[in-house]
Parts: structure tokens; C-alpha cells; sequence
């Protein structure tokens, strides 16, 4: 009576072999890497927790310090967890994910940036608003898919949409600022 094995060794957790003694062939199968389960893994979490969808590659330095500042309060020139305003919240996540200073006020921000199209916006972008003023009152920092995060006068750090009524109607502008 013939036996029959297989031996499968697994090259750094890219490929899979599998060596058949019955067919003597040699097969290569597709293995999802320690990474991109973790990665997968990360992108499931963090959707679920923010409440938006997320995608491979995002950056993942990103997410996370928008975790950790959502649900902190609104504070007039504050700039930390303990209550923070629309620029302090973009200045404190570019600084911590970036390693890049920005200005202190919305106006300063804005005039720092470069204008892009709304359409061109990627994560790490900015967003511009004027509500009820005549010059930038508001930035939020883009996160993908028109989702935005941002610190509300009312709800304190918060993630929003910009086709939401409220936002579509203020929004001014779209801006760069070169990392």
C-alpha cells in the first residue's frame, strides 16, 4: 500500500509550497502575509470604531490620533485632550502624525495651505469653512471618502461629512500644506 504526504513550507509568510508525493508537482498558493492581516485587521477595527470606511494603505498614524482625540471637548484656544478648538486639534494631529508645524488660527491655516479642488482632497487634507463670517471661522482635517474630522463648538471633537446640509452650505475651500 502506497503512501502519500505533502509537505508545505512557508517562504518568510509569502508563498506557501505544497510538494505532493502522488503527483510530484510542485504548487505555489497565494498567502495573506502577517502584515496585511494585521493591516486588515487595523482597517476593521478602526472602521467600525470611527464609523466610516477606511481602506488599505490608509495611514494608520492617522487613525489612530483621530481616535484618541474624538469626544474631547470644545475649548476656545485650547489644544489638548482636556478641551481643544478646530486649529488646535489640526495643529496637535500634524504635529503628532507629521512631525510638522502648522499655524495656530483657521485664517493662518488656510493661508498656509495651498487651494486644491474638493474633488483632489486625500487624507491629511484640510477643509476650510465660513460660517457666518467673511473669512475662514473653521478647518477640519480630511480623512477620505468625504469624511472629515474636527472639533464642534456643540459636540467637541467629531467626524462629519461634507455633504452634510450644514458643512456643504459653509464650506469655502480645500487646502495642501506640503509634508
Amino acid at each position: 500500500m502506497r503512501q502519500y504526504f505533502t509537505i508545505m513550507i512557508c517562504l518568510l509568510g509569502l508563498v506557501t509550497i505544497t510538494f505532493s508525493c502522488k503527483t510530484k508537482q510542485l504548487t505555489h498558493l497565494p498567502h495573506t502575509s502577517t502584515t496585511e492581516k494585521s493591516e486588515q485587521k487595523f482597517i476593521e477595527q478602526y472602521s467600525a470604531r470611527l464609523g466610516i470606511p477606511l481602506e488599505k494603505g490608509c495611514n494608520q498614524a492617522l487613525i489612530r490620533s483621530i481616535d484618541r482625540w474624538l469626544g474631547t471637548p470644545y475649548a476656545y484656544g485650547g489644544n489638548n485632550t482636556n478641551g481643544t478648538d478646530c486649529s488646535g486639534l489640526v495643529q496637535n494631529i500634524y504635529k503628532e502624525v507629521y512631525g510638522f508645524q502648522v499655524e495656530r488660527s483657521s485664517v493662518g491655516i488656510w493661508k498656509q495651505s495651498q487651494v486644491i479642488n474638493k474633488e483632489d482632497l486625500t487624507e491629511g487634507d484640510l477643509v476650510f469653512f465660513k460660517i457666518n463670517t467673511p473669512k475662514v471661522g473653521h478647518v477640519g482635517l480630511y480623512i477620505g471618502h468625504g469624511y472629515f474630522v474636527h472639533a464642534s463648538t456643540k459636540k467637541g471633537v467629531i467626524i462629519s461629512h461634507l455633504d452634510e446640509k450644514y458643512y456643504h452650505q459653509y464650506y469655502f475651500s480645500a487646502g495642501r500644506i506640503s509634508r
